[in-house]
């Protein structure tokens, strides 16, 4: 008796893999793809951004660039969240099917990282502006209410732990990308085309 084969189609810009009398999702949908890329330009915006702007201290005044970093990591936050509602409404498996086991927890740990740092850290950074009685607006339109009083000692803390946790993310993403050239250039097992545009159905 022949085995069931596996095919794939595309439904609404997502991958869906029948094997046998099971449907899987095995690519991301047009938005999930909006979304990932859309972050992608905001968070190097923001670190170029952050390694232009001057230091925050004790007497810093807000300016442009500061304008800027608060603006875009407000950004950020909410871009996040929708990216996130959306993941746990459309859930697509991380890896292929065959990826070993430790790469398999490896990746799943990598991705809880990044939605753990780009969700906190701009709640950090905020409490840390408002510490230092800078206004948090984004774009000049809107003003957040601060988080925490002037000079609050655990709000100045969430400023240090702001900057580790952004080289933290910088890490993971240099070691993301590696990992996505690797599988399109060693592996060539299609992950890293799960996230490219669609060329048609």
């Amino acid at each position: 008796m022949a085995e069931p084969q596996t095919t794939e189609v595309q439904v609404d810009g997502a991958r869906i893999a029948r094997d046998g009398p099971t449907l899987v999702v095995t690519g991301y949908d047009a938005a999930a793809k909006t979304l990932h890329w859309l972050v992608v330009a905001l968070v190097l915006t923001q670190f170029v951004i952050a390694w232009l702007m001057p230091g925050i201290g004790r007497n810093t005044k807000p300016g442009l660039l500061i304008n800027l970093h608060f603006s875009f990591g407000v950004v950020i936050l909410a871009v996040m969240a929708i990216r996130l509602a959306h993941r746990l409404v459309h859930p697509v498996p991380l890896d292929m099917a065959d990826s070993p086991h430790w790469e398999r927890r490896l990746a799943y740990a990598t991705h809880v990282l990044f939605y753990a740092l780009l969700l906190v850290g701009p709640f950090l950074g905020w409490a840390s502006a408002s510490a230092h009685s800078l206004p948090v607006s984004v774009f000049g339109l809107v003003t957040l209410p601060d988080l925490a009083a002037p000079k609050a000692g655990w709000a100045l803390l969430a400023g240090d732990v702001h900057t580790y946790s952004m080289w933290t993310l910088l890490g993971l993403i240099a070691l993301h990308a590696a990992a996505a050239l690797f599988h399109r250039i060693v592996r060539r097992d299609g992950v890293l085309q799960r996230m490219l545009p669609s060329r048609g159905h």
